[in-house]
């Protein structure tokens, strides 16, 4: 029997070397494998009931025109998804492709830097596939984020940039830099640090700094500037609605003052620092436990260059810290400075001479469980509403109220309370312009809107029974005459018996 059971186990062992070593022979085996991760990935989502989350949402509202800005973030994500909306309608899979899509290049940007290394095939595709030991960017993005998703990219896009102007200096490497800072400050503001960083890290090697003043970082700056200005433009009449909602999320309520503020800061610093790279540092420590020692003190000049990086970002964090008064950080925000990570720790035990090979065959079954285990969370909390867990936003019975709406009546124009209810009646109304009247911006005239007009919210718990809709933002000058509110409950999906109200009315 014995003899049996470790036959089994290693012929199972011969399969996953196997499948490993095909894996690992070059850029593109890793490429395709990722692929397939992400169709995965948008299927799942599609197939999960349509109540948007909340980034869901804002990106379908979003989607009906095009804007310099948006609010507090900047706006090129909100492009990408408003030309999959115009290219595919509004639906769940235009509002899935684009974000996965861009994830998808983030890995293979990421994979690119690698292969402009001049390393071992096995190094570039174990880079990319070791990015999913960093929950976000594996787990995070099934749940929610956009913005974040295009910095990710935009950070791997820089990262490949850097490798290749360094290698070779050629216009194109110097042009994708240029595109990266581009794409990356009109994605997340905090990504500018990155750049910062990388410029500082390269000036700390003598043989590299006269890169930094090649003729050809003159395109750099104009492929960027170029990128950046149309938007750069609208931000400087909205500045206060562009860093209001990132000051309020940086700096708590209550949040105390002096040493104490500081200390505070620090602390939320060091554990988004752990929840960001701990797992991937375990992991590896896990896999090559016998080189651990020797690749902390391994280095290259490549190793020094990204260790800086991640050194000088950090700094310009707690300068943000001791600036701006800042006493939360998260995780999210560190994404542009420590996505170098796993490439950076690859590099160190391939210097300490480690056999990479062998350890990504130990390390590849984990790194597919994560593969896996990222894709549970959304399905297995909406579905786990059927068995008693809570309900969350894909719960949500939105497409049982359309149906209970269209037998009304069908809207001409939506106005509705809130960005996530907004955005989940763009998306039951595909060609129906739909309003927040919670935040009124400039994409539609209120005025311009025509009757009928559905006027909706989601009443609070706090709310009377007998509450009349809530019609601010309506102007009296439409003249039209509001009907009867009704309060229609549905039923959430798999949330057994629990349901959730909503009251609307109409304008004609």
């Amino acid at each position: 029997m014995d003899m049996v059971s470790d036959k089994i186990g290693s012929e199972k062992s011969a399969r996953i070397a196997g499948f490993a070593d095909r894996l690992s022979a070059g850029f593109w085996p890793a490429v395709v494998f990722l692929g397939l991760y992400f169709v995965i990935s948008i299927a799942i989502r599609v197939a999960l009931p349509n109540g948007l989350s909340l980034d869901e949402a804002e990106q379908s509202l979003f989607s009906q025109y095009w804007l310099l800005g948006y609010g507090p973030q900047p706006p090129f994500f909100n492009w990408v998804q408003n030309a999959a909306v115009g290219l595919m309608g509004i639906s769940l899979f235009s509002l899935a492709l684009p974000k996965f899509l861009i994830l998808f290049l983030a890995y293979v940007f990421y994979g690119m830097a690698g292969w402009e290394l001049r390393r071992s095939p096995v190094l570039v595709a174990f880079a990319m596939l070791a990015l999913v030991t960093l929950p976000q960017v594996s787990v995070m993005p099934q749940l929610d984020l956009t913005h974040t998703v295009a910095v990710l990219m935009a950070a791997s896009l820089f990262l490949y940039g850097l490798c290749r102007v360094l290698q070779r200096a050629d216009w194109q490497g110097y042009a994708i830099l240029g595109l990266a800072i581009g794409i990356g400050t009109i994605s997340k503001y905090n990504f500018v640090l990155l750049p910062a960083s990388a410029v500082l890290a390269v000036f700390c090697d003598r043989q590299w700094r006269p890169k930094l003043f090649h003729p050809l970082v003159l395109l750099s700056f104009a492929v960027s500037i170029a990128i950046v200005l149309p938007h750069a433009l609208w931000l400087l009449d909205n500045l206060d609605l562009a860093t209001r909602g990132t000051m309020t999320k940086m700096v708590e309520a209550n949040a105390p003052h002096g040493v104490v503020r500081i200390i505070k800061a620090f602390g939320s610093l060091i554990a988004a620092c752990l929840a960001f790279g701990a797992l991937c540092v375990v992991a590896l420590s896990i896999a090559f436990r016998r080189d651990v020692r020797s690749a902390a003190s391994a280095s290259d000049r490549w190793t020094r260059l990204f260790g800086l990086m991640m050194l000088f970002s950090l700094a310009g964090v707690v300068l943000v810290i001791l600036v701006a008064g800042t006493t939360k950080i998260t995780e999210r925000w560190l994404d542009p400075y420590l996505l170098v990570l796993p490439l950076y720790l690859l590099l160190k035990l391939e210097k300490a001479g480690a056999d990479l090979q062998g350890g990504f065959r130990r390390l590849l079954p984990f790194l597919i469980v994560v593969m896996v285990v990222s894709l549970l969370p959304s399905p297995v909390r909406t579905l786990g509403a059927a068995f008693g867990g809570p309900v969350y936003r894909t719960n949500m019975p939105f497409a049982d109220l359309g149906e209970v709406i269209r037998k009304e009546d069908h809207p001409a124009a939506i106005l509705a309370r809130g960005m996530h209810l907004a955005g989940n009646m763009r998306l039951q109304f595909p060609g129906v312009p739909v309003i927040n009247t919670d935040s009124p911006d400039k994409g539609i005239a209120i005025a311009d809107i025509r009757p009928p007009v559905l006027v909706i919210e989601v009443p609070s718990d706090k709310d009377a029974a007998d509450k009349a809709v809530d019609l601010r933002g309506t102007p009296s000058e439409l003249g039209l005459t509001a009907s009867e509110s009704r309060t229609v409950v549905l039923p959430y999906r798999f949330g057994g018996d629990r349901k959730m109200s909503f009251r609307y009315l109409w304008l004609r």
